[in-house]
């Protein structure tokens, strides 16, 4: 299940605090998905940090090429060296990588990261920013860009899985750039996601099952 929209304004009224909604609670353009997870919320969250975004399918790794391809060619043109791409990239390594920085944490209950960008070049601009620099940030022409993964009960060990993408542009020419870019894009970006959540569920419902299955008495 999942939703796209494109719009003014901040996003649907809710009586759940968020941590998204404290770095990005205006938007002008968001994608939400979710998934129903027979686990409980803290094997769901612990899978969630440490599924392989590599691992999500040949269709995936073509997507990520071909996105990439554009900076693969300008390095090349520039002989700047490139550097070997990881053989794993969990949504607990954001941290580490250049672009993205952690915003915050509620541990078991909500992992929220983001980024600074003109993301609608074929080579994205990116802005380095920590997580205060993220919400002050205002810089003319420029998208920033806010992820927000949570798990919630749902039922007896079960866990709602959400999976929320946010972009609020910085000035109208970097609103009228994103909004030409999120047309084409937005339904790779809903696939890239559904794809994750599916590989989380898989991990997921694999530890639960892993850890409530009984050892077989010997006869």
């Amino acid at each position: 299940m999942g939703r796209e929209r494109f719009e003014d304004g901040s996003g649907p009224d809710s009586n759940a605090a968020m941590l998204l909604d404290e770095y990005l609670p205006a938007f002008d353009a968001t994608q939400v998905e979710h998934r129903i997870v027979d686990a409980d919320p803290e094997t769901t969250y612990d899978a969630t940090l440490d599924a392989n975004l590599l691992d999500l399918g040949p269709i995936v790794r073509l997507l990520g090429t071909l996105r990439a391809a554009p900076q693969v060619l300008a390095d090349r043109l520039r002989d700047r060296p490139r550097t070997a791409p990881p053989e794993r990239m969990r949504f607990a390594d954001v941290p580490e990588t250049d672009e993205w920085t952690l915003l915050a944490e509620s541990p078991g209950e909500e992992y929220v990261f983001g980024a600074v960008g003109k993301f609608w070049q074929p080579s994205i601009q990116w802005r380095a920013v920590d997580a205060d620099g993220f919400t002050a940030f205002d810089e003319p022409g420029y998208a920033k860009l806010a992820i927000g993964l949570s798990v919630r009960p749902y039922g007896d060990h079960r866990t709602l899985l959400s999976y929320e993408a946010r972009t609020a542009t910085t000035s109208e020419s970097a609103r009228r750039s994103f909004r030409r870019y999120w047309r084409v894009i937005s339904p790779f970006a809903g696939y890239l996601m559904r794809r994750a959540l599916a590989r989380i569920e898989a991990d997921a419902e694999r530890l639960a099952n892993r850890t409530t299955r009984r050892p077989s008495r010997r006869r």
